[in-house]
């Protein structure tokens, strides 16, 4: 039975913004998903404070995020209020084509997503197993951003906690989740960089836990140290300033264990008014803490970045990734993305790529490489030297291609 419908270099940015409202759509009068029920592609849980929605949505490449059925489509949880930007997504390795999907649980606590001609995704993907839930568990979207699978005790009391998104950040870390190492099953959890903006599989960046027990995080490339954000206090670090949001807020830092947890956690202290916080990795290795200042008539937007360029004297439009010195790159070149084509043949990787930075770094270390394209698939696309660029900049014209410079 269907449910009846009624978040570079550095940046530091406030942006006052009012509100706006995805009711175009049809968020439901629930913020609880029940077996026998379905979230269909235009319908949207809204946790029980409005903060939060779950719902399809298509990403883009202009970083944008579409409610409406055109393209692939993937289930995941935004803020209610101001742009669609999804804080984690349930089935980030497999979309669904269309806008046949949709999600449900059934008696056994198993979240999926059925769709026309193909088979379910699974979105939680350890089943229960022995355990007897007997269907009486349920999916509640809370105002944490946690989406959270209980089973239901009599007189419909929530009773233990059988999964939760917490456990399975995507590319943002939100207050009260916890990136860390599990000490049952030996694995790390960790935030994930994106392919792409079109492609929210893992991409080349993990956040995480420093192993060495430093209470301090690591950006891991692949499996290379990228940045590290020097030891945390509530202040911040020598790497992650928070100078400008601090104007505003207080941060908690938590490093702790318990049973089941070697962690790090935040949480923002109690201030005036509403604060809606993320943490987000994106494809470039960058880290961006976002602070959304709520008042009853705007928005007011704090972002910081967690690091500037280590390329000061480049062009500013570069791309902001930090590579090692080669024999032939002396730290003065960069790639700078300009609109138009090259003339000459290329040639395409013979690596698995995972996005823009690893088609950087494979151009960077090729001494022969001076141009490549970065595909929303993660694909690389290489030219050598001798070939020219022909810049081609119009409205309807969008590639891009990376071609390489120098400092003057």
């Amino acid at each position: 039975m269907a449910l009846s419908p009624t978040l570079v270099p550095l940046i530091l940015i406030l942006i006052p913004m009012t509100l706006g409202s995805v009711s175009a759509f049809s968020p439901l009068k629930t913020d609880t998903l029940k077996p026998g029920q379905q979230l269909r592609d235009w319908e949207q849980l809204i946790s029980s404070g409005g903060v939060f929605t779950l719902g399809f949505f298509t990403p883009t490449e202009s970083s944008t995020f579409l409610l409406g059925s055109a393209g692939v489509r993937y289930i995941g949880i935004w803020y209610q209020y101001g742009p669609i930007n999804p804080v984690w997504v349930g089935n980030p390795t497999e979309s669904v084509s269309d806008s046949s999907g949709s999600l449900s649980i059934d008696t056994n606590g198993n979240l999926k997503i059925t769709r026309a001609n193909a088979s379910p995704i699974m979105v939680n993907q350890k089943p229960f197993g022995h355990l007897s839930l007997a269907g009486n568990v349920s999916a509640t979207l809370l105002d944490s951003g946690n989406f959270m699978i209980q089973h239901v005790g009599q007189g419909g009391v929530p009773g233990r906690v059988l999964w939760q998104s917490f456990d399975h950040p995507t590319n943002m870390l939100l207050p009260g989740m916890k990136i860390g190492f599990n000490l049952k099953n030996k694995k790390e959890v960790s935030v994930t960089s994106w392919i792409s903006n079109q492609v929210p599989a893992s991409g080349a960046f993990r956040l995480g836990l420093d192993p060495s027990g430093a209470n301090q995080l690591l950006v891991w490339r692949h499996n290379d140290i990228y940045w590290s954000s020097g030891v945390l206090t509530n202040n911040g670090s020598s790497q992650l300033t928070l100078e400008l949001s601090r104007e505003y807020l207080d941060y908690e830092f938590k490093f702790g264990s318990d049973k089941y947890m070697k962690y790090f956690s935040y949480s923002i202290k109690k201030t005036n008014g509403s604060v809606l916080s993320s943490w987000l990795l994106d494809n470039l290795g960058q880290v961006t803490v976002t602070n959304v200042l709520k008042s009853n008539t705007s928005n007011n937007w704090i972002s910081e970045s967690s690091q500037p360029c280590t390329t000061d004297l480049k062009n500013s439009s570069a791309v902001c990734i930090t590579e090692k010195p080669t024999a032939c790159r002396k730290g003065t070149e960069y790639f700078e993305p300009r609109r138009g084509y090259m003339m000459d043949s290329a040639y395409y990787g013979d690596s698995l790529s995972f996005g823009l930075s690893d088609c950087h770094g494979s151009c960077w270390r090729n001494c022969s490489c001076i141009a490549f394209q970065s595909f929303s698939d993660g694909q690389c696309q290489y030219w050598g030297k001798g070939s020219k660029f022909v810049p081609y900049d119009s409205f309807t014209f969008e590639q891009k291609v990376y071609v390489l410079d120098s400092v003057k």
